[in-house]
C-alpha cells in the first residue's frame, strides 16, 4: 500500500479537481490525480468546507474490463464520475 507523505498532501491540496463523484448535495468525492503512470488514483472528500481525507487508491478492474478504485471499502466507477 502506498502512502503520500504531508508534502505530497499538500501539493494535491491546492490541485484543481479532474473529476467529481457526488454524494448528496452538498459535495462528494473529488478525483484529484492520476500518479505513478496512471495505476493510481488521488482523491479526497470536499463538502463545501474545503478537501479532507486525501488518500491514494490503486485502479481496480472487474471481470468485464470496469475500471474502478476504493475508498473507505466503497466501490468508485470511472464511468460514474463526472469530469471538471
Amino acid at each position: 500500500m502506498i502512502r503520500l507523505k504531508k508534502v505530497e498532501k499538500e501539493a494535491y491540496m491546492n490541485e484543481k479537481a479532474i473529476g467529481v463523484f457526488c454524494e448528496n448535495n452538498f459535495g462528494g468525492l473529488e478525483v484529484v490525480g492520476l500518479p505513478y503512470g496512471g495505476d493510481y488514483v488521488v482523491s479526497c472528500f470536499n463538502f463545501g468546507n474545503g478537501r479532507k481525507n486525501i488518500g491514494i487508491s490503486k485502479i481496480e478492474y472487474t471481470m468485464t474490463g470496469r475500471p474502478y478504485f476504493r475508498r473507505y471499502n466503497r466501490r468508485y466507477y470511472f464511468d460514474e464520475i463526472m469530469r471538471v
